[in-house]
């Protein structure tokens, strides 16, 4: 059990960790490329280590270095065929990238993870890749899951889930595999892998939502700098909006169009927030300033979900403080996260004393109208609601929070940073 001091406010400028998803990417795609790859201000979190010890096991060399990552590799077509079951950790993206990146390698692979992720659904990606002609086989559709050598072929896969950990699979399969693979997704979700490639040498074919992987590619070692993590600075954007008097500068942040939704969102309600692009190109990077503003409520749904769905239960958080209810629809892919991000956020606001509504696809938070004296906010072994609860507390002053300890997977200073730009 943990409890926070009330604070006034924030008011300073503050980094981010480097993006998470970002890394991942850059961690397996220095695996698959032959020679030496450098990747500038990775994040070491939970996560990303999991990744990296992953394809150690499959014979790549990661040395650590100033802050930097030098990674050696013989290429992805020698990769070795590991000793031991691979443990995922938390990580969704390790189990569901790495499943693909495996899947054509015509070796065993035994994967597995903590007791959170074995709940998380492995056969939105199980299902493409045995359609290419994988052989896998798992525990009713979770994890641990086995995969077997076989021969993988070219086909179209239709997306049958809004996910970027899906499509990044089937990706990562293709590229292995001398027949076309194509994947069609309606509605565009996080598009770092289909940017990151081109550091590497692959140049997909990409037109209205139908992604083409046309040949098997050798990748080429490269250096590759990560900014920023955006959904790390999202908890200073709302924080800002949280506590009156505040104004927040956040420095190198990416600023990928398909993570950055939350800046739309959060201007059309009301909010100060001005950005200033230091990097342009694919994979776009800037300064974000954010002045405590007055919020108006909305419906958010549609196709811009896929492009905030980490930031969903921060906008629910939000909803306490708006002139208005924010209501959130299309976001059942918040059930299957580290939580059930819809039932973890909707327990804590109620917690503070707010009325919310709870809808299969998403909630509706009113205005907060009366703070409850005392509660205990639950973390549920999630590092995004943990992070959300220690603002609640640090607003409200008279929450204990049972653990953060997940925190760590994403953003292991978080309250470092945060103390930094306090005002008490």
């Amino acid at each position: 059990m943990i409890s926070f001091e009330k604070i006034r406010g924030l008011n300073g400028e503050i980094t981010v960790p480097s993006d998470k998803s970002m890394t991942h990417r850059a961690f397996i795609f220095g695996a698959m490329a032959k020679g030496k790859t450098v990747v500038k201000s990775p994040l070491l979190s939970r996560d990303t280590i999991a990744t990296k010890d992953a394809l150690v096991a499959c014979g790549v060399d990661y040395e650590l270095k100033d802050g930097d990552m030098i990674i050696n590799s013989k290429g992805y077509d020698s990769f070795l065929e590991p000793d031991n079951v691979i443990n995922c950790e938390n990580s969704g993206t390790t189990a569901r990238l790495l499943t693909g990146l495996f899947a054509p390698q015509s070796k065993y692979f035994f994967m597995t993870g903590d007791n959170s992720l074995r709940k998380r659904p492995m056969k939105r990606v199980i299902d493409p890749l045995s359609n290419l002609g994988a052989v896998i086989h798992s525990r009713r559709g979770f994890l641990p899951l086995m995969i077997q050598p076989s021969s993988m072929k070219g086909g179209i896969i239709e997306a049958k889930v809004k996910s970027a950990q899906v499509k990044s699979a089937v990706i990562l399969a293709g590229l292995q595999i001398d027949e076309p693979v194509t994947y069609i997704e309606k509605d565009q979700t996080r598009d770092h892998t289909e940017q990151m490639l081109k550091y590497f040498g692959v140049n997909l074919d990409i037109n209205n939502g139908v992604i083409e992987v046309n040949k098997k590619y050798q990748l080429k070692s490269t250096e590759f700098t990560v900014p920023g993590d955006f959904s790390s600075a999202a908890f200073f954007i709302g924080a800002a909006l949280m506590f009156e008097n505040s104004e927040v500068v956040i420095k190198n942040v990416g600023l990928n169009k398909t993570r950055t939704g939350l800046l739309k969102i959060l201007n059309e309600m009301g909010a100060k927030i001005d950005v200033l692009v230091t990097k342009e190109g694919d994979e776009p990077i800037g300064d974000i300033s954010i002045k405590f503003s007055s919020l108006n409520g909305g419906v958010i749904r549609g196709e811009i979900i896929p492009n905030i769905i980490d930031e969903i239960p921060l906008l629910g958080a939000l909803g306490l403080f708006a002139k208005s209810p924010i209501e959130i629809r299309d976001a059942e892919e918040l059930r299957v996260k580290e939580s059930d991000r819809i039932k973890s956020i909707v327990y804590n606001l109620r917690v503070v004393g707010a009325e919310v509504e709870e809808y299969e696809d998403g909630f509706k938070v009113y205005p907060m109208k009366k703070v409850n004296d005392k509660g205990v906010l639950k973390s549920f072994d999630d590092h995004r609601i943990a992070m959300i609860n220690i603002l609640l507390s640090k607003r409200f002053g008279n929450f204990d929070i049972d653990s953060i300890e997940s925190i760590d997977v994403s953003f292991p200073d978080f309250l470092e940073r945060l103390k930094q730009i306090e005002i008490s």
